[in-house]
């Protein structure tokens, strides 16, 4: 599975210029306030192995489950141009076989027998495997996942089918509109880049790939030192610390540094539209800027901001896109960061005759970002925001994804409740300053859906300058589109 998207609430908070001291805390007021942060969750606990590989647990007593969860510091970005989806290849071989459970059948049957489930995805900057199953069982699962990481099988002909599988995926995904659109704006926010490519890889790039390349690629990244195993639920972390010493044991690490990370090239000089086609009924709208790293100070004011834009159904575009207009049935905005850089976009699924209608209110509505939120928005947005992170690390699995990616953005960990007061910090003022980031002169757009017509007037509209008409001449009218 490719691009699951990791929490967008794990950010840093902008540190108040002249910071107000202190006076003297006692150890009961800062026990209360740990215990505010976390909420029912307890002993929340991070170790760094001598190899390098890193743990982190939070204990919710009386939970039924437990979850496991694995990232290899892995992803698209770490590939070549020409290997492009190799991290991807590499996940699904993985759910192949290892040496204790040589098939795919026998692995996943060892979790699903003891009613547990188990699962994987690639990002750009990291692969997760992650099992969530009953408590007793936590052993199991450990050493299911650390069997997976350090002795996947990589047979010849498991490669080879599992290739044909990750083909498949990626002809299902260049007939969805959607993906396409999302793609495409990729390669205008970051041009020439590897964030601009999708985490799936290519049809032609996968096709090159050969069991020896994948093979490499896996001794080259999957280290323990590149490694940050998350558990959590009724545990006591010198439980799972002796574990995944004992699972880690003898783990040799990578035979070279990881690579360094291309630079991220300069933001396009002005905006610009592509057009792609998909099959399908609908065409898709995707508009978007560059903007801010996961550790970026600024990156809460930037989440508020889309939320009032898109993320609601009381947001600005289902006011106007779905609810005034009747344009759109899909209609959304969301941010994303990595580590040097991020993006926020809006998109909406409408009628491809209506095309240019959307691309038109999208460009009204950056334009309107520029005035920052009215009070009720703000106050909306916000209240919205501090409520889900009251109720987001609720389950295992999710607080299990939350401190996987608190330690991959911020290398420490992360109590919801702090991430929670840094929204609740906010002001209109915050959201204002963000708000420049959505100025029309740095809007890309794409559209994708079965007739990505009109892409000249379109993109005139979008670069702020107006299509000159054709001279008439004298040759019939063609009626094909």
């Amino acid at each position: 599975m490719a691009g699951r998207r990791p929490s967008h609430f794990l950010v840093a908070g902008r540190a108040p210029a002249n910071p107000p001291a202190l006076p003297d805390v006692t150890p009961e007021a800062l026990e209360a306030q740990h215990r505010a942060a976390w909420g029912l969750w307890e002993q929340a606990t991070r170790t760094v192995l001598p190899s390098g590989l890193r743990l982190v647990t939070a204990r919710l007593p009386r939970s039924g489950s437990v979850c496991v969860a694995l990232a290899v510091e892995a992803g698209s970005r770490y590939e070549s141009d020409h290997q492009s989806g190799v991290s991807h290849v590499l996940e699904h071989l993985v759910f192949r076989g290892t040496e204790r459970w040589p098939t795919s059948f026998l692995l996943t049957a060892a979790v699903e027998e003891v009613g547990g489930t188990i699962d994987g995805y690639t990002h750009r900057e990291a692969t997760v495997y992650y099992s969530r199953l009953p408590r007793t069982y936590v052993a199991t699962a450990l050493e299911i996942i650390f069997d997976m990481v350090r002795r996947p099988r990589l047979t010849a002909e498991d490669f080879h089918l599992e290739r044909d599988v990750v083909l498949e995926e990626i002809h299902q995904d260049a007939l969805t509109s959607a993906v396409v659109a999302e793609e495409a704006l990729d390669q205008l926010l970051w041009p020439g880049h590897p964030l601009a490519r999708a985490p799936v890889g290519t049809e032609e790039t996968v096709k090159a790939l050969t069991e020896a390349d994948v093979r490499a690629y896996w001794q080259a990244h999957y280290a323990p030192e590149r490694c940050v195993v998350a558990v959590t639920g009724d545990i006591e972390h010198e439980e799972i610390a002796a574990l995944v010493w004992r699972l880690a044991e003898g783990w040799p690490p990578a035979p070279l540094p990881p690579p360094e990370l291309l630079p991220v090239p300069a933001e396009p000089a002005e905006p610009d539209l592509a057009a792609r086609y998909a099959s399908g009924q609908t065409a898709y709208v995707y508009a978007g800027v560059r903007a801010l790293p996961a550790t970026h100070p600024d990156r809460p004011a930037m989440e508020l901001l889309s939320c009032a834009l898109g993320e609601l159904a009381s947001s600005r575009l289902w006011a106007d896109l779905r609810d005034a207009r009747g344009l759109a049935y899909d209609v959304g905005s969301e941010v994303t960061s990595y580590a040097d850089s991020g993006g926020a976009r809006m998109w909406a699924g409408v009628p491809p005759r209506r095309q240019a209608e959307v691309v038109e209110r999208m460009l009204v509505q950056a334009e309107q970002l520029q005035a920052g939120l009215a009070p009720d928005e703000f106050a909306r947005a916000k209240n919205y925001l501090v409520g889900e992170l009251s109720m987001s690390c609720e389950t295992t699995e999710e607080m299990a994804h939350w401190l996987l990616w608190s330690e991959l953005a911020h290398h420490r960990l992360i109590a919801p409740g702090a991430a929670r007061a840094t929204y609740e910090n906010l002001t209109p003022d915050d959201v204002a300053r963000v708000a420049a980031l959505w100025a029309p002169e740095r809007l890309q757009v794409a559209i994708a859906g079965p007739a990505p017509r009109r892409a000249a007037r379109l993109r005139a509209l979008v670069k702020g300058t107006r299509a000159t008409k054709p001279a008439k001449t004298s040759r019939p009218r063609s009626r094909q589109r």
